[in-house]
């Protein structure tokens, strides 16, 4: 159970990342030095796509077929992008292991070490989540090309060869986009999680913190000496996490911020196309569930962004809460300054812009409704 976590079992709170670092690593942000020929395969291949899309964009003359091109372009785009983000902080990112490593060894009651243990499974919970959301969606929109009438494909491109009447180039053109698509799934999963779960684990970290300021002497075996130090040591902490939440807003800002704009475009145009399914049913479930995935992609970083903000405004209140008027000058004195350093909360600003909390995701979602309402109004 997780509220009786066994002592010689210390949570390490990094396990949450663990499979973002395994899909880095197969798609090469950490790359493993035998696989070099197998990454330079992956970029051709995920960048041959979104160019033939391109291409084939300026030979559309249906609406629904601009829109539906537009849609899976932009979002691949915004792929790569975030991908490329990631992998020039992919340093800072190994660096702050070091932070939470150090947070961790600060967890030593059963209290905070179950808290450590829940931010780990939910984190779990949220990839597990984002991989079933996102590989269903594949699935999905090949069934939906695959019975389409008109011999669709699941992205509108142009190749160099005529697909529709040759068996073997139709096999050819499908094998290619469900592979591409694989690798954006897997750079998508993994680059979308990480934000949220970095202020998932950020969450927890804080919250660990602010069980040990309530306890600030509460011991009455301890001198105020004693408690004066380890006051001190919550101070440290309060600072090491402020350097993370710094390294956490530096490398998800502009991502999130992109993220906001695909979504608020990406689920209009959807909608839009579902409209001109003509009723073709796993098309339309495609949509839906394609619809679902990018935004899940924001509601997760607004979801998690919006606990960050709740439980670091706790912090003052946990500083209220411990034992302090039992305590000498000194100790009432490093409170207050330590009361003081806690008025600005945590909080995620995409692209110094938007605050990534819930109101912001509603926003974005009624930016989607007013645009959806305009293109059906011109449609």
């Amino acid at each position: 159970m997780i509220g009786t976590v066994e002592k010689s079992k210390k949570v390490t709170s990094s396990d949450a990342f663990k499979f973002n670092f395994k899909f880095w690593q197969i798609l090469g942000v950490y790359p493993i030095r035998s696989c070099s020929i197998l990454y330079a395969v992956f970029i051709t291949l995920s960048g041959g796509l979104t160019a033939t899309m391109t291409i084939f964009l300026f030979s559309l003359d249906r609406l629904n077929d601009i829109l539906l091109n537009l849609s899976v372009n932009a979002t691949s785009a915004a792929i790569n992008l975030k991908s490329l983000n990631i992998f020039f902080r992919r340093q800072t990112i190994l660096d702050a292991n070091i932070w939470i490593r150090h947070l961790d060894s600060r967890a030593s009651s059963a209290q905070e070490q179950a808290c450590l243990l829940l931010a780990v499974r939910r984190a779990r919970i949220v990839f597990y989540l984002t991989c079933a959301m996102f590989f269903s969606s594949i699935i999905l929109g090949e069934f939906a090309a695959l019975l389409s009438n008109e011999g669709k494909l699941m992205c509108p491109a142009w190749y160099p060869f005529d697909w529709r009447y040759s068996i073997l180039g139709y096999s050819i053109v499908h094998v290619h986009q469900m592979v591409v698509l694989m690798i954006y799934a897997l750079e998508n999963i993994s680059n979308d999680t990480f934000p949220a779960v970095y202020m998932l684990v950020l969450t927890s970290h804080v919250k660990t913190l602010n069980i040990r300021i309530r306890k600030l002497g509460m011991d009455s075996a301890k001198s105020c000496k004693d408690n004066c130090q380890e006051l001190i040591q919550c101070i440290k902490d309060q600072q090491i996490l402020i350097e993370y939440f710094h390294m956490v807003r530096k490398a998800t800002s502009a991502a999130i911020f992109l993220q906001f704009f695909v979504t608020g475009i990406g689920v209009c145009v959807t909608a839009v196309c579902a409209f001109f399914a003509n009723g073709n049913l796993f098309e339309i479930i495609y949509l839906a569930e394609y619809s679902l995935c990018i935004i899940l992609e924001i509601f997760l970083y607004c979801y998690f962004g919006n606990e960050l903000a709740d439980e670091s405004n706790r912090m003052s209140g946990a500083i209220y809460s411990c034992n302090w008027t039992n305590q000498d000058k000194s100790f009432r004195k490093n409170l207050l300054i330590f009361l003081q350093s806690t008025q600005t909360n945590m909080m995620i600003v995409a692209g110094g812009i938007f605050p990534v909390d819930l109101s912001t995701f509603v926003s974005v979602m009624k930016s989607s409704y007013s645009l959806f309402a305009v293109l059906m109004q011109m449609t």
